[in-house]
């Protein structure tokens, strides 16, 4: 979908006006998602809860972000967030990706993270293993709950991590398989 060029600037604009850490901080929330915990960007970005929060503070100020609950934020809108998105230079995702699900993964230890989130950002970091296990895993549940086009996304994401001959290739033809039946 075309953003139009006065949205863009208008967003841009804001974001300009935040300080040069705060702006660090709410692109890198751009790459966590719509909705993020403070935690998970606290440790993705590598800087103290307090630090975050100014940060965000200031970004709700300009109605970039807004406070969803007890430290939950989400942009202000979907197109909000995926223009700040866009301004990173697309390999420096990447390496914030593979952060987000570890801390994702650490964090699934102690309290409710969900499958999909660890899914997707696992593939978007290229961490091929995790990617291969939690898309499958995501793909599973998604199956079980009858949302075939879902667990089609899933399980193609984790095949395309395989090789061609493999066991895991030719499992997750047979789950595909059975997800478009669905």
């Amino acid at each position: 979908m075309s953003i139009p060029d006065v949205v863009r600037s208008t967003v841009l604009r804001r974001l300009a006006r935040l300080d040069r850490s705060a702006r660090a901080v709410v692109m890198r929330a751009s790459v966590v998602g719509r909705h993020f915990d403070l935690q998970v960007l606290a440790a993705a970005t590598a800087r103290s809860e307090e630090r975050v929060r100014a940060a965000l503070e200031q970004a709700c100020n300009l109605q970039l972000i807004l406070i969803a609950a007890e430290d939950r934020y989400s942009f202000r809108h979907a197109l909000t967030r995926d223009i700040i998105y866009a301004e990173f230079l697309g390999g420096r995702t990447r390496p914030l990706h593979r952060r987000i699900a570890r801390v994702l993964e650490r964090r699934r230890q102690f309290t409710e993270v969900p499958l999909e989130e660890l899914a997707y950002h696992a593939w978007a970091g290229a961490d091929a293993r995790r990617a291969l296990q939690y898309n499958e895993l995501a793909g599973d549940n998604a199956a079980a709950i009858h949302a075939g086009a879902d667990a089609r996304r899933y399980y193609e994401r984790a095949r395309s991590l395989t090789g061609i001959n493999s066991a895991a290739y030719e499992r997750l033809t047979q789950k595909l398989n059975g997800a478009e039946g669905g």
